[in-house]
């Protein structure tokens, strides 16, 4: 099924709506009746299935009191879901763009991630995000403290992935560099290591994999892919994340299964998963054997 920069957008559309809906504390009946439409015309809009009417959105933001810069990204949000024209990619760079890509998260049957030089964000203990955001938001973007708290609880919300009813089943190929780069400080990076094992032990539907520094045929070096998954409920898309703070969508067909194949063949040349928890482990104990 293809797959176009609209449906992506009618997808997050409709998350954003059913989020506000829900934060007013109203159903979809009381929404269908404000727009005088079916219930199901509802719920197919917040599964971004449809699309709306100018007017029609309006409407609904007026019933659920959304104004101010909330109201202005709904709009432009719109405003893309209801151009026709195909694109390969979508790059999200709105405010928000982190809590759509959960909303794909949360809808996801399976996950892939590949990072090379960071353990991925779902994997991430507190102190490594405060790690991360001291040498990223706050020394380069300048970012406001309520700013990076923000950040941090959002990270922190979004691990919840990990651990909800029938969660999605992830698969993580990480590279050694990862392992090795003490952020913030060898201590910091030593309990990072130490929650990486509890996770694998805690958690059957999570796989990780370390690809080595000495791998020679790595297919995805320079940067870093998630693949999100929907069991046929949807079109798979990629997600790869920018170094400002939002991301592109890659949401063609072929492109998808490049991305795909790349990932398939990196799980190939990396470590198995019982190789790859003992290279954690080894990891761990020679930062605590270290000076």
């Amino acid at each position: 099924m293809p797959q176009s920069r609209a449906t992506i957008e009618r997808r997050q559309l409709g998350a954003e709506l059913r989020r506000l809906r829900e934060a007013a504390g109203k159903s979809q009946k009381d929404a269908a009746a404000v727009i005088e439409c079916d219930t199901s015309l509802i719920s197919r809009l917040e599964r971004g299935q449809r699309s709306l009417k100018v007017l029609e959105l309006s409407a609904l933001l007026d019933f659920y009191g959304v104004d101010g810069e909330s109201r202005r990204r709904v709009i432009e949000i719109a405003q893309l879901a209801r151009q026709r024209q195909p694109r390969r990619t979508y790059a999200d760079s709105l405010p928000g763009a982190f809590h759509r890509l959960l909303d794909h998260e949360q809808d996801a049957a399976e996950l892939l991630f590949a990072e090379n030089e960071l353990i991925p964000g779902l994997l991430q203990t507190e102190e490594y995000i405060r790690a991360l955001m001291r040498i990223g938001r706050a020394a380069i973007f300048d970012s406001p403290p309520h700013d990076i708290e923000d950040r941090v609880r959002f990270r922190l919300q979004r691990q919840e992935l990990l651990s909800r009813p029938s969660p999605a089943e992830m698969w993580f190929v990480i590279g050694e560099a990862a392992l090795r780069r003490p952020l913030g400080s060898k201590s910091v990076l030593r309990r990072q290591l130490h929650h990486l094992q509890d996770l694998i032990e805690q958690h059957p539907h999570l796989t990780v994999q370390v690809v080595p520094l000495s791998t020679v045929d790595h297919p995805l070096l320079g940067g870093s892919i998630e693949i999100l998954r929907f069991d046929g409920r949807a079109p798979d898309i990629v997600y790869q994340p920018t170094f400002t703070g939002g991301g592109v969508y890659i949401s063609e067909e072929p492109d998808i299964s490049t991305c795909t194949r790349a990932f398939d063949r990196l799980r190939a040349v990396a470590l198995g998963p019982e190789e790859s928890r003992l290279f954690v482990a080894k990891c761990a104990k020679e930062l605590a054997d270290g000076p």
